[in-house]
């Protein structure tokens, strides 16, 4: 049986939200208006009678590659080897209400090393996708529903990358904002934008450097909530969760670094985030924990202006 890798989107929220959480004393001494809603978001989200996860399934040789829906980057690999059987990642948080979604892959060349590529895609590359959907805990994967299917056709020519294009019909019950109210970004002057984005950034790289749980939540709280809504995630074991895991990231060891990196504009230029440009973590959000010679969490920022002249707001 292929290797089955589910993303499920509140774990990794929950890490964003709570891996460099504060210290007890801190907790202590400070609100935590910010922190409560997030644990109680679980009572504002809606079950349906069919409640669909959408997937998308990929399998990948002799390439490397991004994956985008609806224009954002959801998914990305620099590094050498093929894929352990078709992945799946849960994709419903890039669907913001039913309709025509669009789905996009660009398939670069091999990796010699993690970052490091061939100059030219590989003519024997082998990339497939597919998007299915169906409800978790009364489904078996197997019996997902496919809505979209596309592969890569046969590489004849030299060329340094292959982007494809595809759409797809999405039915499900709910209708978030997100980012369909944003302002179009890719107007702006690109480095006063730039410049912003990095500030944007350094506030949030100084709430998980100061632990600031408070702080975090209060910028992800839209973030969260419409996560949570898109995976139905209405029980107060959700909740429970939360505070579990940032129970456990108490930790002072954690080290907080902005790396290096460039602006990105997605979501038909109403989202924009730096990531990292180059080297073995291209792609990568510059936002990082980590503990030295150990592991290290990149903590992606996506940002929206809601209305014109407003402050950027994280959305994903």
């Amino acid at each position: 049986m292929s290797k089955k890798i589910i993303l499920l989107g509140l774990t990794s929220l929950l890490l964003t939200l709570t891996s460099c959480a504060q210290t007890t004393k801190k907790q202590e001494n400070m609100s935590s208006e910010y922190r409560d809603k997030v644990k109680n978001i679980y009572k504002e989200v809606k079950k349906y009678d069919y409640n669909p996860t959408y997937q998308l399934a990929f399998d990948a040789n002799l390439c490397t590659y991004e994956l985008y829906i609806n224009d954002v980057l959801v998914n990305f690999s620099f590094t050498p080897g093929r894929t352990a059987g078709e992945q799946n990642i849960d994709i419903p948080q890039f669907i913001l209400k039913s309709g025509k979604q669009t789905v996009r892959f660009k398939i670069y060349p091999k990796a010699v090393k993690k970052g490091v590529l061939e100059n030219l895609v590989d003519k024997n590359a082998d990339f497939s996708i597919r998007i299915v959907h169906g409800e978790y805990y009364k489904m078996k994967f197997e019996d997902f529903k496919e809505v979209f299917r596309m592969k890569l056709p046969k590489v004849t020519v030299d060329v340094p990358y292959v982007e494809l294009k595809g759409e797809f019909e999405a039915i499900v019950p709910y209708e978030l904002e997100g980012w369909s109210k944003g302002m179009d970004l890719s107007k702006d002057d690109p480095k006063k934008l730039e410049e912003e984005v990095l500030g944007r950034m350094k506030e949030i790289a100084r709430l998980y450097e100061n632990k600031d749980i408070e702080g975090l939540a209060k910028e992800h709280y839209k973030r969260v909530k419409e996560v949570d809504q898109s995976m139905y995630h209405n029980t107060k074991e959700n909740s429970a969760e939360w505070e579990k895991l940032m129970q456990e990231s108490l930790d002072e060891s954690l080290k907080t670094e902005l790396l290096e990196g460039k602006m990105k504009i997605m979501g038909e230029g109403k989202i924009v985030t730096i990531l990292v440009d180059k080297g073995s973590l291209l792609n990568e959000s510059i936002i990082r924990n980590r503990i030295e010679g150990g592991y290290s969490d990149y903590f992606d920022q996506y940002f929206y202006r809601p209305a014109p002249g407003a402050r950027l707001e994280v959305i994903r």
